[in-house]
């Protein structure tokens, strides 16, 4: 019977470990967002990952846009959200003044 060296294998360990805690904390932010009421203004926009956009609030939350919740969001924008709620509305500011642009829903 052959051994198992560990030492050759540890990377494959520190690789899985690094995901599984990237994707615990990316699911901890989005259920912070979804339990929290919101009405904070879009101030950093950051697209490091492949296919994602992060959008960042003044707050300290983020909203991902991804290929499959693909918001129209722009730095600046006001956004408004009900506590335990993943519907969220987007506030332009047009003419100096904050109006209704879109209503999106976190799936």
């Amino acid at each position: 019977m052959k051994k198992i060296n560990l030492f050759r294998i540890s990377p494959l360990f520190i690789v899985i470990s690094g995901v599984t805690a990237f994707l615990i904390y990316n699911n901890q932010l989005n259920k912070k967002f979804i339990q929290l009421e919101v009405n904070s203004i879009l101030v950093k926009r950051n697209n490091w990952q492949l296919r994602t956009t992060e959008f960042y609030l003044q707050n300290g939350l983020r909203i991902d846009s991804t290929f499959k919740d693909n918001f129209d969001l722009k730095i600046g924008d006001s956004i408004s959200k009900e506590s335990n709620t993943n519907i969220f509305i987007v506030y332009r500011k047009e003419n100096g003044k904050y109006k209704f642009h879109k209503k999106n829903a976190i799936n």
